[in-house]
């Protein structure tokens, strides 16, 4: 069956931004070709792209003229390609027209979809965006893996990336299996990359 992986960024504090740093790699070098652990080895494997409003928005006004732009590395160029070839789902009660090829709104019950989309024949599926798609993913059991690019930064401020509510009926900081809001994880892979950030992946353990 189709996965749904979420591929998100986070900072140290939990914090979903993407910190901004004085120096960066320069476009097409050994640095930045590489270290990519979260889409470059799975771009194969996905088809399907979710995206709440703001995030498609974004995204269609940065990535379809990336693989025209002759100063973009050949990763910026692939994932161009890669992103206008993937059906993609955006996620919004609000927005009237994804004119992006390949782009469909759902404004529906979301989980209706995707478990839907999980029985079609098909590849992958990857979630991207904010925060609050993902946290509505997470609550209704709709992520099958984790794949998280964690920044060596305390922000300070900011959306948070997972939301965790306050349980009175745990005050000695233990939530027991079955507690409200766990849901566990297993890891499948941690690396530590040269700029300092680590990718981390982890794999749903379905409920008892």
């Amino acid at each position: 069956m189709r996965k749904v992986l979420a591929i998100v960024f986070m900072s140290l504090d939990g914090v979903a931004e993407f910190p901004i740093y004085e120096v960066d790699p320069p476009a097409g070098s050994v640095e930045e070709e590489e270290e990519d652990p979260m889409w470059k080895p799975r771009m194969a494997s996905i088809d399907t792209l979710i995206l709440g409003r703001i995030a498609y928005e974004k995204w269609y006004a940065y990535w379809p003229a990336r693989r025209a732009d002759p100063t973009c590395s050949e990763w910026q160029s692939a994932f161009s390609l890669f992103a206008d070839r993937a059906e993609k789902l955006v996620v919004s009660k609000t927005l009237r027209n994804a004119d992006w090829p390949n782009s469909r709104i759902v404004s529906g019950d979301i989980a209706e979809e995707v478990t839907r989309l999980k029985t079609l024949p098909g590849k992958d599926i990857a979630l991207g965006g904010g925060p609050r798609i993902l946290q509505s993913f997470l609550e209704r059991g709709l992520v099958d893996e984790l794949l998280i690019e964690m920044f060596p930064s305390l922000l300070g401020r900011g959306k948070p990336l997972f939301h965790v509510l306050a349980d009175p009926e745990h005050p000695g900081d233990f939530a027991p299996s079955g507690a409200v809001g766990r849901r566990d994880f297993k890891l499948v892979d941690a690396k530590p990359l040269r700029d300092g950030t680590v990718f981390l992946h982890y794999r749903r353990v379905p409920p008892t």
